[in-house]
């Protein structure tokens, strides 16, 4: 069946809360990222906002509960939302229980080419071992960025700390520049804030794909994901090693809000 452009905007500005609020008695902030893919966050209040004006009777004071775990509708006895570096490396707000799934799927990625001068970058068995040293160190914790860079050197040796990242007019240390990795490992995320500085914590978040693998066989995607970004799971595929395009097994459009699972195939390795 044809479907104009018009049409397919009206249906994913309904299904976001933008032309009628979504219900707040029976939905929470995190229902709502999760059907946004996350809030981009980078501003916390915008992203307060973006959510809250999705949900009838809403405040950011909602958006902040879900974060903190404090009471309200919809909400477990801890957060049901996380801050953490999502798509394009930025931050963004997403749904607690969808975190495996986003650190499976971004960590599945295949890694940049670091953009500092030479030996100002990262091995890979040195970015294993900062990542390591940044799950142990946040386990429990909520460290600022002072705190876990001394963490970091207790664990690792002064090398992690040495100032070679360019960044708003000062030098930062080494073991930054591989922060958004950690995140998709799933061992760090934001913590509360202290003060003007924020904390970053461990989600203790076990990634539902591995980090250097696309997917194993059978692994079903969750239906947020393959509903609204067909495109991306191509693209996710393409770039994965030992995944190709046709190994993500997608359900027809007429089906695909009806909870059938998508699945990626192993297939042979390409064709140089």
């Amino acid at each position: 069946m044809p479907v104009s452009w018009t049409a397919a905007s009206a249906r994913r500005m309904d299904r976001q809360g933008l032309l009628t609020p979504l219900p707040a008695g029976a939905t929470s902030p995190a229902d709502v990222a999760g059907r946004m893919l996350g809030a981009q966050a980078q501003v916390a209040s915008a992203a307060e906002l973006s959510l809250a004006l999705r949900m009838d009777g809403a405040t950011r004071t909602d958006v902040r509960d879900a974060l903190a775990g404090g009471p309200g509708p919809g909400r477990g006895p801890g957060p049901t939302l996380v801050k953490s570096f999502g798509p394009r490396g930025t931050i963004h707000l997403l749904p607690a229980r969808d975190l495996p799934w986003w650190t499976g799927a971004l960590g599945a990625l295949p890694a940049r080419p670091g953009a500092l001068g030479p030996g100002a970058g990262m091995t890979a068995a040195q970015t294993d071992e900062v990542v390591a040293a940044i799950g142990d160190a946040l386990s429990g914790a909520e460290l600022t960025v002072d705190e876990l860079t001394e963490a970091i050197v207790a664990r690792t040796g002064s090398w992690a700390a040495d100032p070679v990242m360019p960044a708003f007019q000062t030098m930062w240390p080494r073991w930054r520049q591989i922060t958004h990795t950690a995140a998709y490992r799933g061992v760090l995320a934001f913590g509360r804030d202290r003060g003007r500085k924020v904390t970053y914590t461990n989600p203790d978040t076990a990634p539902r794909l591995p980090h250097r693998v696309a997917a194993r066989a059978g692994d079903p995607l969750p239906a947020r994901l393959r509903t609204r970004h067909r495109p991306g799971l191509r693209l996710l595929a393409r770039r994965s090693p030992g995944v190709g395009r046709r190994a993500v097994r997608l359900p027809r459009r007429g089906g695909a809000h009806r909870g059938g699972a998508v699945h990626v195939r192993p297939r042979l390795a390409r064709r140089r």
